[in-house]
């Protein structure tokens, strides 16, 4: 066996990439493809059997510096969106820069697992990789070398690189494009269909590529936490509408989905001990808030948007950090248009798994340094009105939840009004008679390596109060 690796250098400490949420770090693979083509093309030197030889391999290992969102910036510039609007009059459009930082001067290096047989081959996409010399925008400008490497020389290179190791892997929150079969052909369409957009007076707006793969990656030494996704959909209404609800019935919400749960684990053949597991009944012994090992059902309020509403479209159930996703795996299929019912038996949803995660759900599972509440946390306990005290439950509601304050980078940060649109003050959400005497605070974390979401902490963590989402300062 031999790893073809393609090291990407950036001539600058900034990646602009592309799409309106920011750029993907690190670029996908898919992007070094078309970077690839594109120079080929431009060259006047095509060699396609070599490009269907790279869109066949297996997703690459990526190699990448350590990153962090630069400063995001606003101007305003000439509208070309004439495939949105043709018959425009405003002809300046507000454009937001959301670049990342590269933090050292290391490459990004993509390496992909071949065969001896195939070397020759692979020296022909060497050759092409050098003559790319930008990578997302014309701006990001890059110098790109390639070499083969034998197995011994890529563990060494893996073992002393000083960024972070990414490495395909199921239910990652991270994902990123990588070719398939036919890209190469899709993506000459769309070369096409942007050279000939014009036909006379007549305009036809060009396509876009739509023929790759999007896999799935987690950081390398990343503990990582299993979800199941569902959709909230009307019970009875064959259209697929969204069923919605108020974020401050977090609790109910979620006292719905377990109820549920629980008799089908009892029917089923549960992985495991469904009494802790899913019904979450802790021995009396144990009853100190620190749980063993149980599902986290999460409902989660839209935010993530200036426009969001804050209403519950969505729910997850989540393992513990370091759960091997057998249970979930087993939750997604055996709550597969499941109808959820309120403590009367009225039908109140029906739950739709989700196959991939979408925007919303990204924004939960994704991985950062800084996070904020959604949901309030319930402190274990009365503060007093204090702020010290206050603090320091929540530091033992961290380390209730698993965590050490000695991984936070900055103190606790507690106020009582909400950090996001559409989200409420603590004393606004549900909570049961047993919570009631203690005080809610919404919070700010700051760690000092980043971590994956889900992050729920507090007495309600596991059902949906105490939920953070990623703040500004977000490490892909």
């Amino acid at each position: 066996m031999k790893i073809l690796c393609i090291t990407t250098c950036f001539l600058g400490s900034q990646f602009h990439g592309q799409g309106d949420s920011g750029p993907e770090w690190p670029p996908s693979p898919f992007r070094l493809f078309q970077a690839m083509l594109a120079s080929a093309s431009r060259n006047g030197i095509m060699i396609d059997d070599a490009f269907r030889w790279l869109e066949r391999l297996s997703p690459p290992e990526i190699l990448a510096p350590k990153s962090r969102p630069a400063r995001r910036w606003k101007t305003y510039v000439p509208n070309n969106d004439s495939d949105k609007k043709i018959d425009r009059q405003d002809r300046l459009a507000e454009k937001v820069f959301r670049p990342v930082n590269i933090l050292s001067c290391d490459p990004v290096c993509y390496l992909w697992r071949i065969i001896l047989e195939e070397q020759d081959i692979a020296e022909k996409v060497v050759c092409q990789a050098r003559r790319i010399s930008a990578l997302g925008w014309g701006i990001d400008l890059v110098a790109v070398d390639g070499k083969i490497l034998s197995p011994e020389e890529a563990d060494i290179m893996k073992s002393t690189y000083s960024g972070k190791h990414w490495r395909p892997a199921e239910d990652a929150p991270n994902r990123l494009r990588c070719p398939r079969e036919g890209s190469l052909a899709d993506l000459k369409e769309a070369y096409s269909s942007f050279l000939n957009r014009f036909d006379g007076r007549i305009y036809r707006p060009a396509r876009k590529p739509v023929v790759f793969n999007e896999i799935s990656y987690a950081r390398v030494g990343t503990v990582q936490r299993k979800v199941a996704a569902f959709k909230l959909l009307r019970p009875a209404d064959d259209s697929e509408a969204w069923a919605v609800f108020d974020q401050r019935k977090a609790m109910v919400i979620a006292a719905w989905v377990r109820g549920v749960l629980c008799r089908i684990s009892q029917a089923r053949d549960f992985p495991g001990n469904s009494e802790v597991y899913v019904a979450g009944h802790v021995p009396a012994q144990e009853k100190n808030g620190n749980t063993p090992p149980r599902f986290s059902y999460l409902p989660l309020p839209s935010i993530g948007h200036q426009h969001a509403d804050g209403m519950v479209r969505r729910l997850i159930i989540a393992e513990p950090y370091g759960g091997d996703g057998r249970n979930v795996l087993w939750v997604r299929r055996a709550m597969t248009n499941t109808v959820l019912t309120d403590k009367d038996g009225v039908p109140m949803a029906r739950l739709q798994p989700m196959p991939r995660p979408d925007n919303i759900i990204s924004h939960y599972t994704r991985e950062a340094r800084t996070f904020q509440t959604v949901t309030p946390v319930i402190l274990p306990g009365y503060d007093d009105m204090k702020y010290a005290k206050a603090r320091k439950l929540v530091e033992k509601a961290l380390e209730q939840a698993g965590f050490s304050v000695d991984d936070l980078a900055e103190p606790v940060y507690l106020q009582k009004a909400p950090f996001h649109n559409g989200c409420y003050a603590p004393r606004s959400y549900r909570v049961p008679e047993y919570l009631k005497g203690n005080s809610a605070m919404h919070v700010r974390l700051k760690w000092k390596e980043p971590i994956p979401g889900p992050l729920a902490i507090g007495a309600g963590r596991h059902f949906g109060l105490g939920l953070f989402v990623p703040g500004e300062d977000i490490y892909p």
